[in-house]
């Protein structure tokens, strides 16, 4: 059997399903009530066969003058003789069964409301006249006036209790089910976010693969362009970012050594030309600058120092990272702190601003944008710290 939660249930089979578990053994009960789905009062039943309980449908067949009146009572139960309701109820196999002729059984009508007509549903619980209905309590015990209004009194209660519990529980659910929507549309909106990022970081390595394909045709005067293939591959790109332009220099090497057409001035890099095992791909760092000949000896050390300065504000430069000391030290052939590097400067100020005033076309990156040796080169002027 298909198990559903209890809320989800009809008021009247919740009802119906209940009773027998709150007084095991009871014969039957048998429900007359108003039917949203049809717009009209109708009958059901639950009755007990070799131990177990069945539900079944019932059409009543009697004036609705009858009900109306039985529906629109205030008292929230009734205890009933088989002569206070003269009405039958036909069963669907159209054989008539007179629910009120069984001498010997004392009925228990409870009113429960209808929230959707406002009138009450109607249910008859058959119980015997002695107490054996109420576990091992002697059969020769009658059901007294006292015990019968304990009993309607204790069972309507009981039932109304379960009702808001399955409405609280409906409700609870209700809300569960709205979060759990909220957090499958702020999953799916973020997924959406994630995917336009991934999006736009495959565009911008497209963007700095070209701009590495652009400084080389500078540099020797031949045009690259990235067949679609390759396009694609880039984008799959997924190792470090520091790596990539040794990738597109290696590949533009390898086009142009396959090159066969004789359009030596236009070189198209195809995917397999594009090696991404990055442990096959040496990272291209610019050899350090040895000392130029004429450059005194006591300056080597300076010289050095700003040629390793220069060469890694290119690398941060190329992984599109600011040019500040921690960068620039992460890029050193062996990684410095940038309180090392701020120490280095400020023991070397003097022969640094001897050397720029010296050589003014090198190491321009340091110059125009690391604050460090703009710091040193925004002090008094050379000639007239010399002469101090």
């Amino acid at each position: 059997m298909k198990r559903v939660f209890s809320f989800a249930e009809k008021q009247v089979l919740f009802i119906l399903q209940l009773i027998p578990s709150l007084l095991p053994g009871i014969e039957k009960v048998i429900a007359v009530h108003f039917s949203p789905d049809s717009g009209e009062v109708t009958s059901d039943i639950i009755r007990k066969e070799n131990d177990e309980y069945i539900l079944e449908v019932f059409k009543v067949s009697d004036s609705p003058s009858i009900f109306n009146r039985l529906r629109t009572e205030n008292a929230p139960y009734s205890w009933l003789r088989k002569e206070d309701l003269p009405f039958e109820i036909k069963h669907k196999e159209k054989v008539q069964l007179e629910i009120f002729n069984e001498l010997n059984n004392s009925i228990l009508l409870i009113r429960i409301l209808n929230l959707f007509d406002t009138k009450n549903d109607l249910f008859f619980i058959y119980f015997n006249q002695d107490l054996s209905n109420f576990g091992t309590i002697s059969p020769n015990k009658i059901l007294s006036t006292d015990n019968k209004t304990i009993i309607g009194h204790i069972l309507r209660n009981s039932i109304l209790a379960f009702l808001q519990i399955n409405r609280n529980d409906k409700d609870l659910f209700a809300s569960l089910n709205e979060n759990t929507r909220a957090i499958l549309r702020e999953r799916s909106y973020l997924q959406g976010e994630l995917e336009n990022t991934a999006e736009k970081y495959k565009e911008g390595v497209i963007r700095l693969s070209n701009s590495y394909l652009v400084e080389l045709e500078k540099s020797n005067g031949i045009h690259y362009r990235l067949s679609d293939h390759a396009l694609k591959k880039i984008k799959e790109f997924s190792g470090d970012i520091g790596n990539l332009k040794s990738i597109i220099l290696q590949a533009a090497g390898f086009a142009e050594a396959m090159n066969l057409d004789g359009a030596a001035d236009i070189v198209l890099i195809s995917d397999y030309h594009i090696i991404t095992d990055e442990s096959k791909v040496v990272r291209q760092k610019e050899p350090l600058a040895e000392p130029m000949g004429d450059v005194p000896v006591k300056y080597n050390k300076t010289f050095l120092l700003l040629d390793k300065l220069e060469n890694a504000a290119q690398l941060v430069k190329s992984k599109n990272m600011l040019l500040t000391g921690a960068n620039i030290g992460h890029e050193f052939p062996t990684p410095v702190s940038p309180p090392a590097i701020t120490d280095a400067l400020k023991k070397h100020k003097q022969k640094i601003l001897f050397l720029f005033s010296e050589y003014p076309e090198r190491w321009a990156i340091i110059r125009s944008e690391f604050r460090p040796v703009q710091n040193i080169l925004n002090t008094r002027p050379f000639k007239e710290q010399l002469s101090a």
